[in-house]
């Protein structure tokens, strides 16, 4: 048990911190549940507490401290997020939350996949990473020639944050079933892991613990206790959550749209939350919104829109407009897909959603009524989340909400609830059925994983393997240049940028393989059929970027390792009546 005094001096950090975001402290108890685990030597510590409870407070809490007292102890703390828009708004979080405490000389830096020139490697006081770019790095399998150890030593020093991890979910089961096999990699090499969220499977847990326990090398060698588990029995304070379940989907047609708003009473119950399950069908309701409001339909309501095909810039905007709580944010119907469900600091009163897994589907209840009274409406029609969720999943989810409103509503505030849902869907049975069809690939991983201890040293200098260890999928980095620029690449002249400018103009785009044919980064050059890799050069506060033509397969290839970054064909990025719309589809241009 920590001295009082410690936990004391831990609570009057998490109380500066929260003042800051302009909230009252609440004293949870699982806080120090988990400082007493930290304190204990238990090498991985599991928190499950419902959505608005202070997760992230309390796991940063001890390292903030020991940074205002000088004396630390770990090197650092490095926070790690399913994706890039949650990393990014964790590090402003973060940073206040350092400035609330009055600590200066300290660094946060972002780690996600930037150039090389201005890569951190994981260097900073705090680091926040994706998990894909964290564990591509305790790999040493970034980039070749950089240095395998240096990354991996500040990871065996650090306090690793592991947030969000449903939200790893795919169609297979493929990261989370990898995730047991990391862990225990992790706490061999001795590093002390917190993992986090609102809706972890228990069938996950168990899996992490078997894992654990049949490790050839014991870890109670290493770890006093190598794995607690940490539930909170607090309820958040938050508004009241009326929960209902419509039959059919959110209609995209103006007249069916306007008629559905007007039911819900959504101009008196702004902000408001639209959420579907493709980027497709997010830009259709936004485009509708718009053509409303510009008829005068929409009197105070703004639409705006937030999907993983945008580019940062745009999304930057919307997503800071929720950090500070500006004036408009009152007035904002926003439409997004799953990008909403963990990160941003939503509270709104309506919220309209499309049917998803039930862990995706509580986290997506918990941005409704937050601080203040909200209604969630859930569209039970499951054909809206065919093919970006298993079908079974989506089926057992809609069989265990079926009447059960009142049960969905307290399941945002009771962890108990959540859990039963969570549990009742995520059974082991689906999950094996989910992990047959990669059942080869996921074989080699872990087998991958598991040697690589034994193995670091003796593969130090040589290439690592570049086959798919954390996800089955790929994203890859793009850059979307102006007409002008286009032209220019196109013709082999130099281009120059900030480097500011080139980081908003970034847009990520999924790849299944990097096998398949991805039309938004071909370009026609002279006849031919090319992708253009962009190579870079800092030079007097600018990028000068050159394009260099490759096969689209061998492009697409290099980009999905993670080592460079694409031309994005400008035809495939849409805007509305000056309003970015995104790459609304990477495989095909608009008719």
């Amino acid at each position: 048990m920590l001295d009082m005094s410690v936990t004391t001096a831990l609570w009057g950090v998490v109380e500066k911190v929260v003042e800051k975001r302009g909230r009252k402290l609440v004293k949870y108890n699982y806080f120090e549940d988990l400082w007493d685990a930290l304190n204990e030597g238990v090498g991985l510590t599991i928190v499950r507490a419902p959505t608005g409870c202070g997760k992230t407070e309390a796991v940063t809490a001890p390292f903030l401290a020991s940074l205002r007292e000088g004396e630390r102890r770990w090197l650092s703390l490095i926070y790690a997020l399913p994706t890039r828009s949650l990393s990014i708004a964790m590090r402003r979080r973060l940073s206040r939350a350092l400035s609330a405490l009055g600590v200066k000389w300290c660094t946060v830096t972002l780690d996600h996949g930037e150039l090389w020139s201005v890569k951190p490697y994981l260097e900073g006081d705090v680091v926040v990473t994706t998990y894909d770019t964290l564990l591509y790095q305790f790999y040493g399998s970034v980039r070749p020639g950089y240095h395998v150890l240096l990354p991996m030593s500040k990871v065996l020093c650090s306090l690793v944050v592991l947030d969000e991890v449903q939200l790893l979910q795919d169609t297979s089961w493929y990261a989370l079933s990898l995730l047991p096999s990391h862990l225990r990699s992790l706490l061999y090499m001795g590093v002390r892991v917190v993992m986090l969220s609102a809706t972890i499977p228990q069938v996950l847990i168990s899996e992490i613990a078997r894992v654990l326990k049949e490790a050839k090398l014991p870890l109670s060698r290493i770890w006093a206790e190598p794995l607690r588990l940490v539930d909170s029995l607090d309820k958040p304070l938050r508004g009241r959550l009326d929960v209902e379940l419509a039959r059919g989907q959110i209609p995209s047609e103006d007249k069916l749209l306007l008629e559905l708003l007007k039911e819900y009473e959504m101009e008196e119950r702004l902000p408001a939350l639209i959420v579907v399950n493709k980027v497709e069908k997010a830009v259709a309701v936004y485009r509708s919104l718009l053509r409303l409001r510009k008829r005068g339909a929409l009197k105070r309501a703004l639409p705006m829109l937030l999907h993983s095909r945008l580019k940062a810039g745009a999304r930057r905007k919307v997503e800071e407009l929720f950090e500070g709580w500006r004036a408009e944010a009152d007035r904002i119907i926003l439409v997004a897909t799953q990008v909403v469900e963990a990160g941003l600091d939503l509270d709104v009163r309506l919220l309209l959603t499309e049917l998803s897994p039930i862990d995706s589907l509580i986290q997506r209840l918990g941005r409704c009524a937050r601080k203040r009274d909200g209604k969630a409406v859930v569209f039970t029609d499951a054909r809206s989340g065919i093919s970006v969720y298993p079908e079974v999943l989506l089926r057992k989810t809609l069989e265990e909400i079926e009447g059960r409103e009142e049960e969905l509503r307290s399941s945002v505030c009771e962890l108990s609830i959540a859990q039963e849902f969570v549990d009742s869907v995520y059974t082991c049975d689906a999950i094996e059925m989910l992990r047959s069809r990669v059942a080869r690939d996921l074989e080699q991983a872990i087998s991958w994983i598991s040697n690589y201890p034994n193995l670091i040293f003796a593969r130090v200098g040589h290439e690592r393997p570049s086959s798919p260890l954390l996800r089955l999928g790929y994203e890859v980095c793009c850059l979307l240049p102006s007409r002008s620029e286009y032209t220019s690449l196109l013709s082999g002249e130099e281009v120059c940028l900030k480097l500011s400018e080139y980081e908003e103009r970034m847009v990520r785009l999924p790849v299944r393989s990097p096998r398949e044919e991805l039309p938004a980064v071909i370009h026609d050059l002279e006849g031919s059929r090319v992708s253009l890799i962009l190579e870079a050069k800092a030079s007097g506060g600018l990028l000068r970027l050159n394009a260099r033509p490759m096969k689209p397969c061998e492009a697409l290839s290099l980009a999905a390792s993670r080592r460079h970054v694409l031309l994005l064909n400008p035809d495939y990025y849409e805007f509305y009546e000056g309003a970015d719309l995104g790459v609304v589809n990477p495989w095909r241009l608009r008719e």
